[in-house]
């Protein structure tokens, strides 16, 4: 077969290569590694609001820091980064979901979060 291009199904034949768990997981750890060093001092002001926020009300959203983010320091989007903000080992999700609040999100479902006790 053609190196990358073909794998073996469950039955031993030969099927594209489209689907790998691992790859797929490797390339978006990549991918927001990436994101995440391009944008590292917005990120890391954007996950001192998500602290704080979590602090006083308890949780929060990637809505509730964008808000406040655009708010105080007129940034509008933090771009791929974004999917890095609650990546750290201080956060925990709620277990709750909230629908997006930005057009551009089409309601789609947001974890909440907290900080990890």
């Amino acid at each position: 077969m053609q190196g990358d291009l073909f794998t073996t199904d469950a039955y031993g034949l030969p099927s594209p290569a489209v689907f790998s768990a691992e790859k797929s997981e490797n390339r978006k750890e990549h991918g927001m590694a990436a994101a995440a060093d391009s944008k590292a001092e917005v990120l890391e002001l954007a996950r001192e609001i998500a602290r704080e926020l979590c602090r006083t009300r308890g949780e929060c959203t990637a809505d509730d820091v964008g808000e406040v983010l655009f708010a105080r320091h007129q940034i509008i989007t933090m771009g791929p980064a974004a999917g890095s903000l609650f990546k750290s080992s201080e956060f925990e999700p709620t277990g709750a979901f909230r629908k997006s609040a930005r057009k551009k999100n089409h309601a789609r479902l947001l974890y909440v979060w907290r900080l990890r006790t």
